[in-house]
């Protein structure tokens, strides 16, 4: 189990830091693509037709690659007032029941946001400016929430299988 534990807690690692590397370039990005629209508005009197299309797309792969780094390092918001006042079993079986409504709810859209995808995949709307297929920034959505879906279910299995978990430590799904 210890292995396994070492494995999980490795590849989310990876994951994780790869998903803020992502989203630390597409903003980056889009700042240098706002700076230079900036330029080429003024200066030029021509500003780029696709600039804030393209950093809008940008914008939703990092706020998606974000979030499963922050569901990862269990980083979201919350309040633990009263798990903090629980017992600790009390304390674990609400953790397990919060993350198995958040398991739900995000794959319930994280379905049919890729029936969505599919839909613009079959219909190939692509956007106004760029031309790109409509699908690829919104399946940012789907992989991005489909990802945050897993990783809870991964978190919950593996502190169902292991030892409780200590509320101070922060690693609770």
């Amino acid at each position: 189990m210890h292995d396994l534990q070492r494995i999980v807690d490795r590849t989310g690692d990876g994951l994780a830091k790869l998903c803020l590397a992502i989203a630390g370039v597409a903003l980056i990005v889009v700042v240098v693509i706002n700076g230079a629209n900036v330029v080429a508005r003024y200066l030029f009197g021509s500003p780029f037709s696709w600039a804030e299309e393209l950093m809008l797309f940008l914008m939703i792969l990092s706020v998606f690659a974000g979030a499963i780094a922050v569901t990862w390092r269990n980083l979201h918001i919350r309040i633990d007032t009263v798990l903090d006042r629980m017992p600790p079993a009390a304390r674990r079986g609400a953790q397990a029941a919060g993350s198995l409504v958040s398991i739900g709810v995000i794959s319930v859209i994280t379905w049919h946001s890729g029936h969505i995808v599919s839909l613009l995949r079959t219909l190939d709307q692509r956007s106004d400016a760029l031309q790109t297929p409509s699908w690829i920034p919104q399946s940012f959505v789907t992989i991005g929430l489909g990802t945050m879906a897993l990783i809870i279910a991964v978190k919950l299995a593996m502190s169902l299988l292991g030892p409780p978990a200590d509320a101070s430590h922060g690693d609770e799904p």
